[in-house]
């Protein structure tokens, strides 16, 4: 209980000493208050005590402090399935006599499904309860809210792990809210499958929407505007005391945005797959150390690591991350002196800032108070794992509610001292009053201060924020004033030139962005920014980067070059650079070839990028240029960057269903012709983008091949690619060849060649041909030819047939060529092949039931091994070798044996968070399947086996929907017998 109420006169007396008495005769868990509290070990330097409990808090997952301390709690009570009985609701604690004992509590409001995050706003508070963002206002005094309109609509309904939550005012005076693509429901489809529809405004015809899913939003409701930002979060998001966004999802602790959604928006040319950086240098799923005993994890809970990050708060220089499944806080140290973004650091070796003994102990979210301490919330369940991602046996369990009736605010602070939570009236203070609160070192003064400064449109407060920032000595303060006056419509330019030299990188940073919409206008801003490219902060040296972009002068062209060329292995810089003008892309490359030197990560990438961009413009003087360039590059030193320019620029001409020149396609075949086999592979892909030329050097190129293709003693690597040239030119005239190169005894890259050349060629013999030898083929081999029964629909029915005669089985299909014809629009081929690629769960539960031998094994690490590299590492990591097309398996690895057994056998019951697969099809009439990775503004990338991707342009997405199915083989057991279950388990439960 909190000590302030258990002090207040005649409050909860009878009701809160029954329940205590109650509790103390438990042995636990559950546990009381007090015996909880005892079970934390906590940092040195912090102490931790209870604030708020049971029973006048019950189920807390946010809260925000008003601006006269009242103290709004959401309880979302309703988790984990009852959306109908809408038991959701906001509490309302209030000092009565304003000396921070809280010894009134009213239900402010009620009737909410299941709200995530609340912030104090206008005379009320904003409440995410999807769909909607609702707006709460109590216009009569009573503490309970007689107001209820939803400000903005159309957010999925989805698991409430993954639906909009945790609004906060920004530094920049916009409301930001975290959000992200919606989990696909599977088995609870009725309650948690509502997808969204556009994110609009609710009550303003007309007005903006958001049509992408995918990513965080910002808005503002007085002038009307709405933004998707670049990046998406999932439970929770926070900000640094100059702006910077942190983010998070479930296994992966700590984030931030990489580049804002504004200045990608300028070069959609820029295929940039991922807007958002991982800050963490111990990586995703990372290690965690938990104590609690006889913890319970569920089918997809990953024990030991991160797997249910949350509510990411930025308090003192550190991040720190709630993880309810294994009852813990960490905390991470923040370092932006190295690189354009953070890097965040342990700060506990071996150990976490909090940890507890009792497994129901489930932090979800922590919020800075306005006396400078950490409140961190307990949403004390047995269960916290949603029953979507649970084994079936459990998701019904009425465990999943116990600890319904409990729940925990503490209040963590440091040995030091903090501030106290009496006399807080900043609603009745005066505009001077609250000028001076900018400089408060409590980021909650801050923040409250400036918001209530532009909700009053307090103009008259002008002259004295300029005098703040002229004369305090907190650079917080500063930055706090500027954005201020900013929001009022009163800052000047001569302000944010003096920001521009502050002694702070922070202000400095923070007054570039001011800048921004004054650059045309106020030329002394221009070269303030100019200048501050060559800064010592790395921090305002991107900015300037991002910035500068909007300069259109030869100053600030040489100025990004420097920076740039001076820092080519800072990918944010390159990205930045990039983002000013596709324009720039052709000078930028014959710049950096014209510097030469060895190769590297970052400068490979540059090329890349470079490349791309060309392509993506579709300027066929300027392909060519740079066709040129490469055809010219003979040294073997240079073949990095010729490859990857040639990459990049495939990579472009594929987004835009381009075209490439007659000029430029005879410039590829010589690169083809005479270049080292990287440079030769890369100019072949392109080819096949973009079609071979005609004439005499075609037919040589062609005779050429044709002789080192058939040769068994030339280098395989040569006589893969020729095939690949003799399929682009004529398959027909090559179709002998190619099929006679079928054959075990060739090497398996010139085999694969050969069956991916001669599937593409017409005639129902080539689909006879494979089905006939289907057994004899080696996997990569006998993908090219499932590949091969899509070229025509002919074949897709011999396939069919195929199937259901026994001479191809199910398991050695690919997902997408399973989806193809699960999928197809002929309902005759439908019908067809569902029955005979479809298992009903009670199949599954039989061969996982036959399976359940490999548990007792003990299993072979080192065999399994083997086994996951050749079935498992085309769509998972680990240990950082396979493809991401599935979940890292570092994420589940410490999952008990049974659950990794389901898992694997019974793929689509618990489709990983985030791993949906998903179907494109394009107004240029493509079609595409996939796992959805990284998302930008412009794009969205799909993943396949092996690594592959596809990037597609948002403008050419005629139509997207998610599947049902797991991109996972639902017939593994065809692929790996008992025993080899036996070693890959063993594998991923002792791998490092």
């Amino acid at each position: 209980m909190n000590p302030t109420m258990m002090n207040a006169k005649n409050t909860f007396p009878l009701l809160a000493f029954a329940f205590l008495l109650a509790s103390c005769q438990k042995q636990g868990p559950p546990y009381s208050p007090k015996q909880s509290l005892s079970s934390f070990k906590v940092s040195s330097g912090y102490k931790i005590e209870t604030f708020l409990a049971e029973p006048e808090i019950v189920s807390p997952v946010a809260m925000d402090f008003g601006e006269n301390g009242d103290i709004y709690v959401v309880e979302d009570r309703g988790y984990p399935l009852n959306v109908k009985g809408k038991i959701g609701r906001i509490k309302l604690f209030h000092s009565t006599h304003g000396d921070g004992v809280y010894d009134k509590v009213t239900i402010f409001a009620d009737n909410l499904v299941m709200p995530t995050g609340v912030m104090r706003w206008k005379k009320g508070i904003l409440v995410t309860d999807a769909p909607d963002v609702l707006y709460l206002e109590d216009t009569h005094g009573t503490g309970k809210a007689d107001i209820r309109r939803a400000v903005l609509t159309g957010f999925p309904f989805t698991n409430p792990q993954h639906t909009v939550n945790n609004p906060v005012y920004g530094l920049d005076n916009w409301i930001y809210l975290a959000h992200e693509n919606p989990a696909t429901a599977i088995i609870f489809k009725e309650e948690f499958g509502d997808r969204g529809s556009f994110i609009r405004y609710a009550d303003r015809q007309g007005g903006p929407s958001i049509k992408e899913p995918g990513r965080a939003i910002r808005f503002q409701p007085d002038q009307g505007l709405l933004e998707a930002l670049s990046v998406p979060t999932q439970y929770g998001q926070s900000f640094d005391d100059y702006g910077r966004h942190f983010l998070v999802s479930n296994s992966n602790h700590v984030r931030e945005e990489g580049i804002a959604a504004r200045y990608l928006k300028r070069n959609p040319d820029l295929p940039l797959g991922n807007a958002v950086e991982d800050i963490s240098d111990h990586g995703a799923a990372a290690k965690v150390f938990p104590i609690a005993e006889h913890p319970r994890f569920e089918l997809l809970s990953g024990v030991g690591e991160f797997t249910s990050a949350c509510g990411i708060t930025y308090y003192r220089g550190s991040t720190f991350v709630a993880e309810p499944a294994n009852s813990i806080v960490h905390q991470d140290l923040l370092n932006d002196r190295e690189g354009s973004l953070y890097t965040a650091t342990r700060a506990q070796n071996n150990a976490e800032f909090i940890a507890s003994t009792d497994p129901w102990f489930r932090p979800v979210g922590l919020t800075v108070g306005p006396d400078g301490a950490l409140y961190l919330m307990d949403f004390y369940r047995m269960v916290i794992e949603h029953p979507e991602w649970m084994s079936s046996k459990f998701a019904h369990s009425p465990d999943l509610t116990k600890g319904i009736d409990r729940g925990r605010i503490y209040r963590i602070v440091p040995e030091s001292g903090v501030g106290s939570l009496s006399g807080i009236k900043l609603g009745s203070a005066s505009d001077g009053e609250l000028v001076k609160h900018l400089a408060n070192p409590v980021i909650w003064w801050r923040r409250t201060a400036q918001r209530l400064l532009i909700d009053r449109h307090a103009m008259q407060a002008a002259p004295e924020l300029v005098k703040l920032f002229h004369e305090t000595g907190s650079p917080q303060g500063r930055v706090h004033a500027l954005w201020t006056l900013e929001g009022l419509g009163k800052l000047d330019a001569d302000l944010i030139a003096k920001a521009l030299t502050d002694s702070e990188a922070g202000v400095r940073e923070n007054a570039i962005i001011l800048a921004e919409e004054r650059l045309d206008k106020v030329p002394q801003l221009q070269e303030g920014v100019i200048k501050l490219a060559a800064d010592a902060a790395p921090r305002v040296r991107y900015q300037a980067m991002l910035t500068m972009g909007n300069i259109k002068t030869t100053a600030a062209q040489s100025a990004r070059d420097q920076l740039l060329f001076g820092n080519t292995e800072d990918k944010w810089l390159q990205v930045a650079a990039l983002s000013a003008d596709s324009n720039d892309a052709l000078r930028l490359f014959d710049k950096a070839v014209t510097l030469g030197g060895a190769g590297s990560k970052g400068r490979t990438t540059l090329f890349r990028y470079l490349g791309s961009v060309v392509g993506e413009r579709q300027k066929s003087p300027e392909i060519d240029h740079v066709l040129e360039k490469i055809s010219s590059g003979k040294s073997p030193e240079g073949a990095w960057w010729r490859t990857a320019s040639l990459e990049g620029l495939n990579q472009g001409v594929r987004l835009k269903h381009g075209t490439i020149s007659a000029r430029g396609k005879s410039l590829l075949l010589s690169v083809f012709d005479k270049n080292e086999a990287s440079v030769r592979r890369a100019a072949l892909h392109t080819l096949e983008t973009a079609g071979l030329p005609t004439g005499a050097p075609l037919a040589a190129a062609v005779q050429r091949a044709s002789a080192i293709a058939a040769d068994n003693k030339a280098n395989p690597d040569l006589r893969a690619d020729s095939i690949g040239l003799l399929a682009l030119s004529d398959r027909q005239a090559h179709k002998q060849l190619f099929q006679s190169l079928i054959d075990a005894k060739q090497p398996e890259i010139v085999e694969t060649a050969a069956a991916r050349a001669y599937g593409r060629a017409p005639g129902d013999d080539v689909a006879a041909y494979f089905i006939k030898n289907w057994r004899t083929l080696t996997s990569p081999v006998r993908l090219e030819a499932a590949d091969a029964m899509y070229v025509e629909p002919s074949r897709e029915r011999m396939l069919v047939k195929a199937l259901a005669d026994g001479n191809v089985q199910p398991w050695t299909l690919a997902f997408r060529h399973k989806r193809r014809l699960i999928m197809d629009p002929d309902p005759a081929i439908r019908d067809a092949a569902r029955p005979l690629l479809e298992q009903t769960p009670k199949d599954r539960e039989a061969v996982v039931k036959r399976y359940e031998a490999a548990l007792d094994k003990k299993g072979d690490p080192a065999q399994g091994e083997q086994t996951f590299r050749t079935i498992c590492a085309k769509c998972h990591r680990l240990n950082g070798f396979g493809a991401e097309v599935g979940p890292d398996l570092a994420t589940v690895r410490n999952q008990p044996k049974q659950f990794l057994l389901n898992n694997i056998l019974i793929p689509s019951q618990n489709i990983a968070q985030g791993f949906e697969s998903y179907v494109v099809e394009t107004v240029s009439g493509g079609n595409y399947d996939g796992v959805m990775g990284p998302q930008t503004p412009t794009t969205i990338t799909l993943r396949h086996e092996d690594g592959k991707e596809d990037v597609i342009q948002r403008q050419d997405i005629k139509n997207m929907y998610v599947t049902n199915l797991s991109a996972m083989p639902a017939d593994l057991e065809k692929q790996v017998n008992v025993d080899q279950m036996a070693n890959l388990l063993a594998f991923l439960k002792t791998s490092k």
